[in-house]
């Protein structure tokens, strides 16, 4: 991942997230314009294959784990971080600050968000420290927060979600998360915050919400 010169690093990020962010855009669609949505994942899938081709790669992305203890010590953090941030969210969306109530969904969407995390904080973010440290959080960041609102600002669905809201929070909890990330070495904090977070958001559905494809 680092063999590379410094304009070749940003253009595969930059497509990299141009991918994430069409596909979220046309994924609502129906085929055949839902092709393009799958055809822009696969570009940025072999961008990401691309660059991880050893254990060693995929470490960096992920971060040293030396011992329990410091698993403990990295994912406490995450821990706090996830509870207070879900909190705060349920307060806006209006509903009971703590659920009454955890469904099988809840750690889908867990899983989804851990996921999200290896590709934005994980691969994007770790691709721009070649370049430039503060520069990385800010890309991974950004990344994230134009693929979370090109789910919903696509024209093929109809959606009440206050995107305006959804921006500003997926913004600060992303630079957030890529700074922790970017100060500890490890992916671990934001992967547990993330996975908190959406188990006590979504901790009542029962079935997968429309903009989870």
């Amino acid at each position: 991942m680092t063999h590379k010169t410094k304009p070749v690093i940003l253009s595969e990020a930059i497509i990299c997230s141009i991918g994430f962010i069409v596909f979220a855009y046309f994924v609502h669609y129906k085929f055949p314009a839902r092709l393009i949505s799958f055809g822009a994942l696969l570009l940025s899938g072999i961008i990401i294959a691309g660059n991880l081709k050893s254990v060693s790669d995929f470490r960096k992305i992920i971060g040293e784990i030396g011992c329990k203890r410091d698993l403990a010590f990295l994912t406490s953090p995450g821990v706090v971080l996830g509870i207070i941030l879900s909190v705060l969210y349920r307060r806006h969306l209006g509903i009971e600050l703590i659920p009454r109530s955890v469904y099988i969904f809840a750690f889908i969407a867990a899983l989804i968000g851990s996921t999200e995390e290896l590709v934005f904080r994980g691969f994007l973010q770790e691709h721009i420290r070649n370049i430039n440290g503060p520069l990385s959080v800010l890309f991974g960041t950004l990344s994230h927060t134009g693929y979370k609102c090109f789910l919903f600002l696509s024209p093929a669905v109809a959606s009440n979600v206050d995107t305006g809201f959804l921006a500003l929070f997926t913004f600060i909890t992303g630079m957030v998360f890529g700074t922790i990330k970017y100060l500890s070495g490890s992916l671990i904090p934001a992967i547990t915050a993330h996975a908190i977070f959406d188990i006590l958001v979504y901790a009542e559905f029962v079935h997968a919400p429309w903009w989870v494809w």
